[in-house]
């Protein structure tokens, strides 16, 4: 005689009922009558592994004995547990639905044809509402909490993969920050040497807060372009002139190598940059990564009024040097002017 329980399935908070009252049926116990569990998870089978007279297997165990055997032995072996090593032991609560189980086959409920399921507790959490509007997916501008350090990891995780794929790319450190405190508008900037670690000096990164409302391929594509000048600074290239606005050729080769594609800009040069599709491509998961953190952005800052408009109708000019002239627009606009020392063409410096 074979008796099965199927199937057997551990509840998550399920009371222990060592104390259930029960009215035991008489039962005449057969040689050879064995008891079967199918239906086991890893943590019930791993549990009756060491009870004598259990046979284990993955997902089924069996007793050589009745139902009424199965439960005594089951029970005295978590009540020897229970009292050496308390109710919280490893296995102890892996065993609490088996021994139920067993426990209600022994008292009446032995039917071969008969079989329990109990449904896995599921803790039930409250929804989170915005107060005075429905349940909404969560976007960019609403959002449950922002920590600024899973913001920052993720930048710094973005430059270690570049520095992965060109080896002199030199460590920085990346700060984030205001790009419009200053009359210049930027997404970005590095700057050689500014901070101290120990007896080395550190280039300095900056990513604006008010760049981060674009996309992760365009925040990227920043970090690339600061990385670009770091590897200028690292062999000692001059890629930029008139304080670093004024991106010459040379920045557009090293921005080429680092997988940025340039364009031209009458007023800064080479600076304009975009991603190749094949750069994309082999930074994939730092793009996923930054588009995770990248759910909140700076506003920029306020000014104070429109600015004096200039009513001088001579306009600043600056070449690569750079030297600097002033010359009327009506002048200007009849051809480029060109210096005698490095051979670039005066441009506007606007």
């Amino acid at each position: 005689m074979t008796t099965d329980l199927v199937p057997v399935v551990q509840v998550p908070g399920q009371l222990d009922l060592i104390d259930m009252p029960a009215t035991p049926v008489a039962v005449a116990a057969k040689p050879g009558t064995t008891t079967k569990l199918t239906g086991l998870t890893n943590n019930n089978t791993d549990a009756l592994s060491g009870i004598t007279g259990w046979t284990v297997t993955r997902t089924t165990a069996v007793y050589n004995g009745t139902p009424a055997a199965a439960h005594a032995a089951v029970q005295k072996h978590m009540d020897a547990v229970r009292a050496t090593q308390g109710g919280r032991a490893h296995g102890y609560a892996s065993l609490i639905a088996v021994r139920n189980k067993l426990k209600e086959l022994s008292t009446g409920g032995s039917h071969p044809a008969v079989a329990v399921t109990i449904k896995r507790a599921t803790k039930k959490t409250a929804a989170k509402t915005r107060t005075g509007s429905p349940k909404v997916r969560l976007t960019r501008k609403r959002q449950t909490e922002y920590t600024t350090a899973e913001l920052v990891s993720a930048l710094e995780t973005a430059w270690a993969a570049i520095r992965a794929q060109h080896a002199e790319v030199p460590a920085v450190v990346i700060i984030v920050g205001s790009g419009t405190a200053t009359k210049q508008a930027k997404y970005g900037h590095f700057a050689a040497s500014r901070w101290q670690h120990g007896e080395h000096r550190l280039a300095e990164v900056l990513i604006s807060g008010e760049g981060l409302k674009r996309s992760p391929e365009e925040v990227f594509t920043t970090l690339l372009h600061e990385a670009t000048h770091a590897l200028a600074d690292a062999r000692q290239i001059k890629d930029t002139s008139r304080q670093g606005r004024w991106h010459n050729q040379k920045f557009a080769e090293l921005a080429s190598v680092l997988g940025l594609d340039t364009t031209k800009d009458p007023r800064i040069g080479w600076s304009p940059c975009t991603l190749r599709g094949t750069t994309a491509t082999t930074y994939k998961a730092v793009l996923a990564d930054l588009k995770a953190a990248l759910i909140a952005y700076r506003h920029p800052e306020m000014t104070g009024g429109e600015a004096k408009k200039n009513n001088n109708n001579a306009i600043a000019c600056a070449c690569q040097c750079p030297r600097r002239i002033r010359v009327a627009k009506a002048v200007l606009e009849q051809g480029e002017i060109t210096c005698g020392i490095c051979e670039s063409t005066f441009e506007p410096d606007l």
